[in-house]
């Protein structure tokens, strides 16, 4: 019997696949800090079984900014297998109130939102909240 590494682990609140996370992913690797930002992950991951988010990143007016979208499974999946599973919930963006690198930005957010999970106010806002 052979047994197989998925690379698509079930992660709890599991962040969806963008362009934005592979940017802000590279960007920690070139800076040092992808360690931060795994054990980030790793603690975000720990509730909300069936919980997705999806991140972007942005600039308004040259101020970056963060966005979260929350994907629940819609009520008559038992178990969700694709994204045709899901449905948003709602989104939550956090804008810079200065000018500075937006993958830094984003970086940061996405680190405070995995301090102390599921326990911080910017967690229960995004995750736990409906």
């Amino acid at each position: 019997m052979q047994i197989t590494n998925n690379t698509n682990t079930s992660f709890r609140a599991k962040f969806l696949d963008s362009e934005s996370l592979r940017l802000v992913a590279d960007y920690a690797v070139e800076h040092g800090k992808f360690d931060k930002l795994n054990a980030a992950r790793k603690n975000i991951d720990k509730t909300c079984l069936q919980t997705r988010l999806r991140f972007d990143i942005g600039e308004n007016n040259g101020k970056p900014f963060a966005s979260f979208t929350k994907f629940v499974p819609k009520k008559n999946v038992l178990v969700a297998n694709s994204m045709d599973d899901f449905v948003a919930s709602k989104s939550v963006v956090y804008e810079s109130s200065k000018k500075m690198n937006p993958l830094k930005f984003a970086l940061e957010k996405i680190i405070k939102l995995g301090n102390n999970a599921p326990n911080n106010n910017m967690y229960k806002s995004v995750v736990l909240t409906k």
